[in-house]
C-alpha cells in the first residue's frame, strides 16, 4: 500500500480539478482548495485539442464538452470604420480542425468539478505558509489552522502563491511578452449571431463574439505596451490602463469600454511564460500555468494543464506512491511537450498584434502558419497508459 495518500491540491481552475480526478481514480485521496468564494463563471473560449482530446475521452467528459461547445460560425476582420476586410469560417478563424472543440473556460471548470464528485472541495481557503518536513507538508491557512499532507500540488495559476512560497527566485523565470489581454461580458448590442468580429491595428486588438446566448457578447482586448502596471492585480488600475491604451482606437471601442464598467466578470492578465527546470521540490509539485504557462495567447494553457494532470497522477500510481521517482518522471516526460507549447506561445506572440491593419493576405498566412504550429505542439507527447 502506498505511503502517499492525502494530497492537497491548491487551485480550482483547470489543472486542479483535473489532477483530483486522476488522483482519485488511481487510488489517492486528494483535497481541493480554492481562494475564491465560488467558481469563476464565463471567461474566454478554450480549445481542447491534440492529445488532450484523448484525455477528456478517457475521463468520459468529451461528449459533455461537445454539448456545451461554442458555435461560432463566422469570423470577420474589420477596420477602424467597421468595414469588413476579410471573412473566414468559424473553425478556421479559431484554428480548429477535426475533433478539436472550443468551450468557455467557466463551463469547462464546471464539467471538471462535476467529474470529481466525492473529492472534498473547499472554497475561500487562503494558504499562509507551506513548510516541508521529513514525513509530510505542513500547511498553515490564513484562519490559523494547520494541516498536514503527504504531498501538496500548486495548481494556482500564473501568479501562483505556491510557487512563490516553495521555490527560490532563481528556480523560475517569468517572461512577460510585453502584451496584455482582458475579457469581459457586455450586452450583445451589435446583434452578432454566432459570429466573432475582430479589429486589429497598431499592436492592439479588439474582438467581440456572441454565441449561444443572443443577449450577451464577450469582449476581448489585447495589446502591447511599453509601460508596466504598478499593480497588475488591481482591477481599477487595469481598467484605467485599458481606457488609456484604447482611446481613439476607432470602431465601437468607446461604447464597449463604457459597457465594461457594469460588467461583473472582468478579467485581465499579462501574456507571461513561466520557465522552470523542475516543477517539483521536496513533496511539492506545480501543475499547469503555475509551473509552465505557455502564455494565455498560446491557446494551449488548458491542454498543458489536462496533460500535466494526467501524467502527474499516472506517474504517482506507476511509482507505487514513491513520489521522488514519480516527480522525476513527471519532469522528464512533460518537458518536451511544455517546450514545444512555449515555443508556440512565442510564435503566436510574434504574429499577432501587428503594426499595420490586418489584410486578407496577412490573415490567411497567419492562419496557415498557426494551424501548422498548433498541430505539432498539441501532439508533442505520446500518452502513457496508466490503467
Amino acid at each position: 500500500m502506498s505511503t502517499i495518500n492525502k494530497i492537497l491540491v491548491i487551485g480550482a481552475g483547470i489543472a486542479g480539478p483535473a489532477v483530483c480526478y486522476w488522483l482519485k481514480r488511481f487510488g489517492f485521496s486528494p483535497i481541493l482548495i480554492e481562494r475564491s468564494t465560488t467558481i469563476r463563471k464565463g471567461g474566454h473560449g478554450l480549445d481542447v485539442r491534440g492529445v488532450a482530446i484523448d484525455i477528456v475521452k478517457r475521463m468520459g467528459i468529451y461528449e459533455k464538452i461537445c454539448n456545451m461547445r461554442t458555435q461560432v460560425e463566422l469570423g470577420q476582420y474589420i477596420d477602424a470604420e467597421g468595414n469588413i476586410l476579410h471573412e473566414e469560417k468559424g473553425e478556421r478563424f479559431c484554428y480548429r480542425e477535426g475533433e478539436d472543440v472550443e468551450i468557455i473556460r467557466g463551463d469547462l471548470v464546471e464539467i471538471l468539478i462535476d467529474a470529481i464528485e466525492g473529492v472534498p472541495c473547499h472554497f475561500n481557503q487562503l494558504v499562509d505558509s507551506i513548510k516541508q518536513r521529513d514525513g509530510d507538508v505542513e500547511v498553515q491557512f490564513k484562519d490559523g489552522r494547520i494541516e498536514h499532507y503527504d504531498l501538496a500540488i500548486g495548481a494556482d495559476g500564473l501568479h501562483s502563491t505556491t510557487r512563490r512560497m516553495v521555490f527560490d527566485k532563481d528556480e523560475y523565470k517569468l517572461t512577460n511578452f510585453g502584451a496584455y489581454f482582458s475579457v469581459f461580458s457586455i450586452p450583445n448590442y451589435l446583434n452578432l449571431n454566432h459570429t466573432e468580429v475582430q479589429c486589429e491595428a497598431n499592436q492592439k486588438l479588439i474582438s467581440v463574439t456572441s454565441d449561444e446566448n443572443p443577449k450577451i457578447a464577450t469582449a476581448i482586448f489585447s495589446f502591447r505596451a511599453q509601460n508596466v502596471l504598478n499593480n497588475i492585480r488591481d482591477e481599477n488600475e487595469q481598467k484605467r490602463f485599458l481606457r488609456d491604451t484604447f482611446q481613439n482606437f476607432g470602431w465601437e471601442t468607446s461604447k464597449i469600454l463604457e459597457l465594461m464598467s457594469s460588467s461583473d466578470d472582468f478579467y485581465f492578465d499579462s501574456a507571461t511564460q513561466v520557465k522552470m527546470k523542475s516543477w517539483t521540490k521536496g513533496r511539492v509539485a506545480l501543475l499547469g500555468d503555475a509551473g509552465y504557462s505557455a502564455s494565455p495567447i498560446s491557446g494551449q494553457g488548458n491542454n498543458l494543464a489536462l496533460v500535466g494532470a494526467y501524467v502527474f497522477a499516472g506517474e504517482l500510481k506507476q511509482a507505487g506512491g514513491d513520489y521522488n521517482r514519480a516527480f522525476n518522471r513527471y519532469n522528464e516526460l512533460l518537458h518536451p511537450f511544455v517546450e514545444a507549447n512555449q515555443k508556440l506561445g512565442v510564435l503566436v506572440n510574434e504574429t499577432f498584434l501587428v503594426r499595420d491593419e490586418v489584410s486578407q493576405e496577412i490573415a490567411e498566412e497567419r492562419s496557415n502558419k498557426i494551424m501548422q504550429w498548433v498541430k505539432i505542439a498539441a501532439n508533442m507527447i505520446t500518452l502513457p497508459d496508466y490503467e
